[in-house]
This record gives C-alpha cells, structure tokens and sequence, in this order.
C-alpha cells in the first residue's frame, strides 16, 4: 500500500541494503583470505618436510581451527549485526543531525499507531517529514570501509595463489591431494623409476599402508634401484626398526657402466624393518621388510608290516628317521606337520621323477598335517625307495633344503633246516627216517623231500616229494621238528645204487610267494641184507670200543697202565 513516508521508506531500505552488504563482504574476505595464506603455510610444511599423514592430518585439523577463529574474529561481529529501516533512519537523524522526527514518522505511519496519543499530532508529523524527505540525502556520511581494503589483500592473496598454481601445477595438484589427505607426492628433479628387493618389485609410492616384503631370515638382502632425470651420484637406503628404534643408512652405489642403475646389500639384519630409499631430492614411501622365519617341518613314518610278519615283529625303526629299512610289502604312513607356521602345500618327489606327489591336508587336535594320498608305492612296498619332500608355506617360502630319505628293503632271512640219519646203509625196500629242524623268523610253510638217485648204470633221476605242510591257521610256527620217513620202494633201486635226500623248506609270507632254502643232503647207500649185518657189526665194534674208552678215562686205568710202563 502506497504511503506518504513510501519514498523515504525505500530509500531507507537501500541504506539498510548497502550497509549489509559491506558488512558481510567485509564479513567474507577477511576470514577467507586468512584462510589461504593458513594454506600457503601448510603447504610450506609439507613440502619442506614431507609430512606423513598423521602430521598432515594435524595440519588440517589446524587449518580448520585458524579458519574458525579467523571467522569469530574478523567477521562475527559484523554478520551477527541486524539493522531495521528504523536503525537506519536514526543513523540518517545523527549524521544530519536531525531530531528523531524520522523515527517518529515511521513509527506513526505504522498501523500499530492508531491507538497513540492524538491523531492530528501524529498526522503532521508524518506530514513533516514527507515534505522534506524528498530533498533528504540518506547516503550521506556512508562509507564502503573496511570492504576495499580487505577484497584488496583477497584479491591479491587469489592472484599470487593462482600464479603460483599455474606456475606449479603439479606441485599444486600434489599439495591439495596431500592437504586431503591423500597420498600423490610433489615433483621431484630426480624421478625414482623402479625398486626391487630380493627379486621382488617395491613400489615407489604406496596408497597408504606401507609396502609389505618378505625375506627369509638369514638370507642376504640385496636392493637394486632404476633412476631417471636428474641422477645423483650415489643414494641411499634409510632404516628403521619396526620393533625398535634403531636406525641406519646404507649407501647405494651405481652398477659398473650403468650411472642410472643403483645396487647394495643390507647385512647383519635380525629383525623386521622399514626402509626408504633417498636419491637426490626424491624419496620413496616406506616400504616394510619382514623378516621371516623358515617352515620348521617334522615327518613321521608309520611302518605295518606284511599280514605275515605282524603277529611276530614290530617295526623298530624311528618314525622321525629319514633313513628306513622295512620288509617288502611294508605299508608307510607319512604324517607330515609345521611348528611355526601355516603350510599352503606339500610335494613329495619319488625317485627324483618329474611328477611329485601332492600330499593332502588333514585336520588334527593341534594343527594341520599333511598325509600322503591313496594309491602310492608306499602303500606296499616292493622296491627300494628315495624321496624328497619340499613345502610352501603362507609366505610362499620352502625349505632350505629340502628333506630328502630313503626306505630300503630289509632282507628276510632264508628259511633254515637241518637233517640227520641214523644209518647211510639201507635196503632198497627200505623207508629211512630223517630228523630234522626247520626255522623261519616268521613261520615255516612246507617242507619238501627232494631225492636224487644216481644208479650203477651212470643214470640218474630226481624226485620231490611233499613230506610236511603246516596249515594256516596254524601259522606263524616259526620252529618246526620232527622225522620224515623216506620210502625208496616206488623207485626200485638196486644194490649199489645212492640216494641223496635233500630237505627243501618254504617260509611263510602270508599271500606272497613264499622263499625256499636247503638243507644238507643226506646220502643212502643201497645195499643188501649182508652189508647190513656188516654195517651193525662195524658199528656195534665201535660202539664197544668208545665204551671201552669211556671206562678207561672214568677209571684212570690208561694212566695206571702208562705209568707202569
């Protein structure tokens, strides 16, 4: 609605509109400009000290503060700061020096006035000052103070950064990365171009976490670096002790006609570290050598016997021992396990072939073990055995060296026997009787009579016959003894024919093939019944003479008869 103060009113706005507008530009350029020269100073930190990102985050962190402070100090006050038309229009009362017919009038012309005081009086008041208003100056006395001079010092504050920025770009792209947070580093004169560590690549720069490499402990360290641009003369690899606060420096050296190529070794290292690698005004983020240990393995074996040798032996050889002798057909079990670390596989090479065998992981109540598979030579053993066991372990280690045995094939013994005849003279109707012991370290299976004739014509003819098998349920009957008579009728011998009888005994080995093993022949003469009688009495001459002798040296009467002469 259209009012007599409604120019006086507008105008007073735009005051009111000027001023703020001073105020909250003066409000804005301050604080921001502090705020960038808060930066220059951070990223002159960072580039002198090439803050980690703990300190970077320090910074930050005081950026923001400074910023905040910047803000209460420079322009709270004046952003804090509301002013009305009619704060305005007492302004315009001081500088003109005015009574407060202003404020009056615009507080008469205000519908809230309807119940003050005269209305005449109010009236002409408000018609007072809406004749003079017009000719009123409002801005006089306004000043723009302090705005210039602070967009001035933003304004150039914004030029030297944005110089710089253009100058630099990639120092300014670094910085803003890096004042994030981030991991970009500036550029540098001397460019780093690759690192390897004990054949494997380090990264220059790492995104955050530092580069892991894992060295087998007591193993050499060697380190070899590729520089490009401005290339120093010499570098340099800077420790420090991850469990420690040692520190050292190693000197890089370049390769002999190869200025650009860098090469050292790092010895007398016992303990994880972290290095990084200095060339010219270039350094690499930390890279973390660990130093590991190597897989401690253990093996065991498990030696069954063959079914035939169980129920008499029991294996004696150490289940730790890499050098084994079993009996053929012996089953090994290999049980393999790691103290110190986790295993990611395990291989077992058989006589130096080409396709190991991939042992297979098993729970146990402490940790893994690796068994070996179904359907390997040591399922039963025929033959000798060398191997060789190698692992890789979580690190991707394996031993050094490798565990190497051999299961060699233990003799079994020959079955043994022993035979004896009371008399060498016999009929060629007769039947002989032969004593005999058999032994076997795990049972005798049969005995077999072999005869050999050979007859006065110049012939000769050979016979086997089965004269003892001792069932297997029997077994294992590892002595056997007794007589196996020997009937020579079926061969119709003559007189002055001879019979040599050989006893053959077989050892029992369950369902293999048993081994054979001979005994002493016994030899038989033929003869008729005269030379039997002349046998008995040579014999029985014999017999009576060492009785004689025997009641002679019981008696002393020899000596008596000696000593007399």
């Amino acid at each position: 609605m259209q009012t007599k103060l409604g120019t006086l009113r507008t105008r007073l706005s735009g005051l009111r509109r000027s001023r703020a507008a001073v105020r909250w530009g003066s409000a804005v350029c301050a604080p921001l400009a502090f705020a960038l020269w808060l930066l220059v100073a951070a990223f002159w930190c960072d580039w002198s000290f090439n803050l980690p990102v703990v300190l970077r985050g320090v910074v930050l962190l005081g950026w923001v503060i400074g910023g905040a402070w910047a803000i209460r100090r420079f322009a709270w006050s004046l952003i804090s700061k509301q002013e009305s038309d009619q704060d305005v229009a007492l302004i315009v009362e001081q500088q003109h020096k005015i009574d407060s017919d202003l404020v009056a009038a615009l507080q008469f012309e205000d519908p809230k006035a309807a119940s003050w005081g005269s209305s005449r009086l109010k009236q002409a008041v408000v018609d007072y000052v809406a004749e003079f208003s017009p000719s009123l100056d409002v801005f006089q006395g306004f000043s723009y103070h302090p705005l210039p001079k602070r967009a001035s010092i933003l304004g150039v504050t914004m030029l030297v950064l944005l110089v710089a920025a253009f100058a630099f770009p990639g120092h300014a792209a670094a910085f803003w990365n890096r004042f994030l947070l981030g991991s970009a580093h500036y550029p540098t004169k001397t460019k780093i171009q690759n690192i390897v560590v004990n054949g494997q690549t380090v990264p220059v720069f790492s995104a955050g976490t530092p580069n892991q490499v894992r060295i087998p402990y007591g193993q050499q360290i060697l380190v070899d670096v590729q520089c490009g641009g401005n290339v120093p003369a010499v570098g340099f690899a800077n420790l420090s002790g991850v469990n420690s606060d040692a520190t050292n420096r190693v000197n890089l050296s370049p390769k002999p006609g190869e200025s650009s190529s860098f090469t050292g070794e790092i010895t007398h290292v016992a303990d994880s570290f972290r290095v990084r690698f200095q060339f010219g005004d270039a350094i690499s983020d930390p890279a973390e050598i660990l130093i590991v240990p190597l897989p401690l393995v253990d093996i065991h074996w498990e030696i069954t016997p063959p079914s035939y040798a169980a129920a008499v032996t029991k294996s004696d050889a150490d289940g730790g021992s890499r050098q084994l002798s079993v009996l053929e057909g012996s089953a090994a079990k290999l049980t393999l396990s790691c103290s110190n670390k986790t295993l990611k596989s395990a291989q077992l090479t058989l006589n130096g072939g080409t396709a190991p065998l991939e042992l297979v992981k098993v729970p146990s109540a402490n940790s893994s073990e690796w068994v070996l598979p179904a359907g390997t030579p040591f399922d039963s053993i025929r033959e000798a055995l060398k191997y060789e066991i190698q692992v890789v372990d979580e690190d991707g280690l394996s031993m050094e060296p490798a565990i190497t045995g051999q299961i060699r094939l233990r003799t079994d013994r020959l079955p043994r026997i022993v035979a004896s005849a009371v008399t060498r003279q016999v009929l060629p109707t007769a039947t002989p009787k032969l004593d005999y012991a058999a032994g076997d370290d795990f049972g005798v299976a049969k005995i077999v009579a072999v005869v050999q004739i050979s007859r006065e014509d110049g012939t000769s003819t050979r016979h086997e016959v089965v004269s003892k098998r001792i069932d297997e349920k029997d077994q294992p009957q590892t002595i056997a003894r007794g007589q196996i008579p020997v009937s020579l009728s079926p061969f119709e011998l003559q007189k002055g024919d001879e019979v040599k009888v050989t006893l053959e005994v077989t050892d029992w080995r369950g369902s293999i093939p048993g081994q054979k093993g001979l005994g002493e022949s016994v030899t038989f003469n033929v003869t008729d019944l005269n030379g039997i009688l002349a046998q008995t009495g040579d014999e029985d001459k014999k017999t009576a003479k060492q009785l004689d002798e025997i009641l002679r040296r019981e008696l002393g009467i020899g000596g008596e008869k000696n000593e007399k002469k």
